[in-house]
């Protein structure tokens, strides 16, 4: 465990102070997963009347620990905090709105919910992290002497009550008792660990010795445990899972690979996975267990939706409703690992648990057994008032969450357009392009570039595999690949000319969609959309081999939605025009079009009937009606998007 501490670098000022070693925990993932963890220091500030009163800055929630500023930390005036703690009940809404209305500054956001722990505690500053190592150590087989063994007498040790006012009642009662007197941290089982002190390195550093004491110990005891890269699946079977979990789920989800275990180990971790998670909000993310995939995968995820349905059902609770069925992560009999989510950031996060999951399963493995969280602790967390408030409060996303896109020639023009459009609409989007620079140009979250040459057969499959492997399946796909050769009448028709556009133009579409559609089966209302091109039903003359390519590619789509119906894939083309702001169209390209129709350039770039300049986000809206569900009756269709041709009208 690095200690990060740097004098040079740590600020003056208590709440500079307080951020800077917050900072320190929370970039390191073995502390402080998802917003597992917190941080508060207490000082003075002064009022409007000129009076300085005690307060309390305490980490905000929804803010990341480990790239928060001072402006991640609530303040809270700390004598009517503390008196809180002193009634014999409260609940937890109660609690939340109480903790309100003592902020100094009423539209802030609300304090950590374990903000009167922190206030109870009678020192300056308190970290408190979810640290694997101690987690694992805590809900691990080991005997009851190991924290002695490990930290001496200083380091006291409290069994687990659910984070909140209980834990606020059980840190007021340690602290009556004395308990803080000559301690130096608190190891809250099943839960994590505090430390504290007058001054924030101390309380920093006492952290970080702690945890690296719990490190060593069992890297000394087990060797280094740790789960390997995923493996890959067959690109198919993992498509018709992933729809399943959506069908359980009810809506689209993303998969990711998580990690591998040994497969003699899978057995063993899928039964302790059944004892609790790692830490309690570890439920939040992925659900009390895991589903266990074997030969048949819809066994599995049958099992598991039986077994989730009947944890349920034991709450024996008509006030609360279920959560949908569907698993947020499984165990593979292979050993291989893969989250679910709803969306991208969600399944990430989910990925980020298993992944603390697997380990800290391993070490118990090693240590002869696993003892987390009851049932009933684990269904109070998951289904606790305050957490089933905040999923309400959730938006589902844009239209196109949880789907997975596809788009080729993604670089420049309608590519790069259509590509980000369905990314702002919560499409998961990978584009293909030959230009190297496409990792650069498509890159973010949930947005993606691979240099792919659409006429390369096994690199385009190889691609596709891939995004599969990365995401879980495929749900749309948009075949824009496509370059404007040279204009020649026929009587001057190179070969080169000619066969370089049907290699582009043509043949790589359909190699394109022959690679997708065996995944695209199994997806969300599966779409494809072609770019094809106005000259299909109004060529002109020099551009034979661009306009016959187009119109291959038209009846190649034609076909497919006759095809693919009965899939449930929808399959239409656009026919777009005089899109001017895409990499198909040079100067020289402008001015021999300009020329044959005897116009100027300007000119040609508005002879639509609506005077309109297309442009390639117009294409790009379009593509998004046509996967988003608006239109999901229609297939087989040619839509214009040319601002209305009188040769085509």
């Amino acid at each position: 465990m690095k200690n990060r501490w740097n004098s040079a670098e740590a600020p003056t000022g208590d709440l500079e102070l307080r951020a800077y070693t917050s900072r320190l925990i929370g970039i390191d993932p073995t502390l402080v997963l998802h917003g597992g963890g917190n941080t508060s220091v207490k000082t003075t500030v002064t009022d409007p009347f000129g009076d300085e009163i005690e307060a309390i800055f305490v980490k905000a929630s929804g803010f990341d620990l480990g790239k928060m500023g001072t402006e991640g930390f609530t303040g809270l005036a700390l004598k009517p905090l503390l008196r809180l703690a002193e009634l014999e009940r409260l609940s937890d809404p109660d609690m939340v709105r109480e903790v309100k209305r003592t902020q100094l500054e009423p539209t802030a956001a609300n304090a950590s919910i374990e903000a009167i722990v922190h206030g109870v505690i009678p020192l300056k500053f308190v970290d408190h992290s979810h640290a694997d190592a101690i987690l694992t150590l805590s809900n691990g087989n080991f005997p009851d002497t190991v924290w002695a063994d490990l930290f001496g007498p200083s380091i006291a040790v409290l069994p687990y009550v659910k984070p909140g006012f209980d834990l606020a009642r059980q840190i007021k009662a340690f602290r009556d008792e004395g308990g803080f007197e000559g301690c130096e941290g608190l190891v809250l089982e099943h839960h994590g660990l505090f430390t504290f002190s007058e001054n924030a390195e101390d309380a920093y550093v006492r952290h970080i010795d702690l945890v690296d004491k719990a490190e060593t110990h069992l890297s000394r005891s087990f060797g280094a445990l740790t789960p390997t890269p995923p493996e890959t699946h067959d690109a198919v079977a993992l498509a018709k899972i992933r729809n399943a979990v959506g069908a359980l789920a009810g809506s689209p989800v993303i998969s990711r690979p998580a990690c591998s275990v040994p497969a003699d180990k899978v057995a063993a971790l899928a039964e302790m996975s059944r004892n609790g998670t790692v830490t309690p909000e570890h439920v939040i993310h992925n659900k009390p267990f895991p589903a266990v995939i074997g030969a048949n995968p819809e066994d599995g995820l049958a099992k598991f939706a039986a077994d989730y349905q009947a944890y349920f059902d034991r709450a024996n609770d008509s006030s609360l409703t279920r959560l949908p069925l569907h698993p947020h992560w499984a165990l593979f009999e292979t050993g291989d690992i893969r989250s679910f989510g709803p969306n991208l950031k969600r399944a990430n996060i989910s990925a980020d648990v298993i992944r603390t999951t697997a380990r800290a399963l391993l070490y118990a493995d090693a240590a002869g057994g696993w003892q987390g969280l009851t049932e009933a602790d684990l269904r109070g967390l998951e289904y606790w008032e305050l957490e089933q408030a905040k999923l309400k409060q959730t938006s589902k996303g844009p239209e196109l969450t949880g789907k997975v896109a596809l788009v080729t020639g993604a670089a420049s023009g309608i590519g790069l357009a259509t590509a980000k459009a369905l990314h702002a609409r919560g499409a998961v989007v990978v584009g293909f392009d030959v230009n190297p620079d496409t990792p650069d140009i498509l890159q973010g979250s949930g947005l993606e570039g691979k240099v792919v040459d659409a006429t390369d057969d096994a690199g385009t499959r190889a691609a596709i595999d891939d995004m599969v492997q990365a995401y879980g399946g495929l749900d749309i796909l948009v075949s824009n690949a496509g370059i404007f050769p040279s204009g020649q009448y026929v009587a001057e028709m190179d070969d080169a000319t000619w066969g370089k556009s049907m290699a582009l133009n043509l043949d790589a579409h359909m190699r394109l969609v022959r690679a997708a559609i065996p995944i695209m089966e199994h997806g969300f209302d599966p779409a494809i959309v072609f770019t094809a091109s106005r000259n299909v039903t109004a060529p002109g003359p020099g551009a034979s081999a661009y306009s016959v390519a187009k119109a291959g590619m038209t009846q190649l789509m034609r076909v497919l939605a006759l095809e693919l119906a009965p899939k449930g894939i929808t399959v239409n083309a656009l026919h777009p025009d005089a899109v001017f702001d895409t990499g198909a169209w040079t100067q020289d390209a402008l001015e021999r079009s300009a020329k044959r129709y005897g116009v100027s350039v300007e000119e040609y770039k508005a002879r639509n009937l609506l005077k309109a300049e297309i442009t390639s986000n117009d294409i790009a809206n379009a593509v998004t009606v046509l996967v988003n569900g608006m239109l999901r009756v229609t297939t087989g269709a040619q839509i214009p998007v040319d601002g209305g041709n009188e040769r085509v009208i």
